[in-house]
């Protein structure tokens, strides 16, 4: 069920986007309530990356976040991100990154931000 009755395709087009987000079932591996899915819509056109490939005003954005723990214990947050759009991706761009759950603050020192 989605957070919101919202419908994708309201508004201008952002950098950040449109997103609307639901709960789905644990059958992609979390051990916990399944993943959090995020769709976005109605982005700016930009890149992927940096230097890398364009992305449309029409992309799809989804986004899954999971929490697994490892047989030591451990706890991790994998994040899944896929880009769907056929003007300029012949197939789904696919990352993922890893966050490990850390025991304390230990190395956590924050700066503020600045621009050169």
């Amino acid at each position: 069920m989605p957070f919101g009755a919202a419908k994708l395709d309201e508004g201008p087009a952002t950098w950040q986007g449109y997103s609307v987000a639901q709960w789905e079932g644990a059958g992609r591996g979390a051990t916990r309530g399944g993943s959090l899915k995020v769709v976005t819509t109605h982005m700016r056109p930009g890149y992927l990356r940096k230097n890398g490939a364009p992305y449309s005003a029409n992309a799809l954005l989804s986004e899954y976040y999971d929490r697994y723990q490892g047989p030591n214990g451990d706890e991790w947050l994998v994040v899944t991100t896929i880009v769907e759009d056929p003007q300029y991706l012949s197939q789904l761009f696919t990352t993922s990154t890893n966050f490990k759950k850390l025991p304390d603050a230990t190395g956590w020192n924050p700066t503020p931000c600045s621009a050169n």
